[in-house]
């Protein structure tokens, strides 16, 4: 019982601290390897694919990795005051392919990149430093510190999630002509209906014998 609580414990710190983004599931009528040679064509920005040119924005690029049960990504843009630097690698999306009778399902989970998590601690740990030995006393500086790491995890975490959010949306534009079609719902019966019939019936019958 304890080690299922904690295990749990353990699921739900990892959520909210690491992964950024919710689950995604895609339902699709192809193989895999057919959505992931979709997935390769639509990272490379072509003249031939204009209806895709709003994923390149801010010179946006997409890097997919094959992994045993689907692949992986991760993606850049340009900075805006250099020409040749491009932004940090702040989330990485995880794709599992399943098959589901003659349906693919391809599920999407995105983390925050491991360096960018480390990355949250630099500046408030030398903040931190300069605090505690500083002329504030131990309680203020100890509160400057956590309000220093707070910012620093917000900001971080929100441009992770700003870039896995984008990498999703690539993923369902490129396999878009690749979903599967949802069966519609089949509408619950209504009550009234039915029991409006069995009395249209019963009349009907009445008056037949009559």
């Amino acid at each position: 019982m304890t080690s299922n609580w904690l295990r749990a414990l353990w699921q739900s710190a990892l959520a909210r601290l690491w992964y950024v983004y919710p689950t995604v599931s895609l339902r699709l009528a192809t193989t895999p390897n057919v959505c992931l040679n979709a997935l390769t064509s639509a990272a490379r920005p072509s003249t031939q694919r204009l209806h895709l040119r709003n994923l390149f924005a801010e010179g946006r690029r997409y890097y997919l990795h094959a992994a045993p049960a689907g692949f992986q990504m991760h993606s850049t843009s340009k900075l805006p005051w250099s020409l040749r630097q491009r932004t940090r690698v702040a989330a990485v999306v995880f794709g599992v392919f399943d098959t589901e009778g003659e349906v693919t399902v391809l599920r999407l989970r995105a983390r925050m990149a491991l360096p960018f998590l480390l990355d949250v601690l630099l500046l408030p740990a030398w903040m931190g430093v300069l605090l505690v030995f500083g002329p504030l006393p131990a309680p203020i500086s100890a509160g400057a510190a956590a309000v220093l790491l707070g910012l620093s995890w917000l900001w971080h975490r929100y441009e992770a999630a700003l870039q896995a959010a984008e990498m999703v949306y690539f993923v369902q534009v490129a396999l878009t002509e690749l979903q599967a079609a949802e069966a519609p719902a089949l509408a619950a019966a209504n009550p009234a209906a039915a029991d409006f019939q069995a009395e249209w019936e019963k009349f009907y019958d009445a008056r037949r014998a009559d």
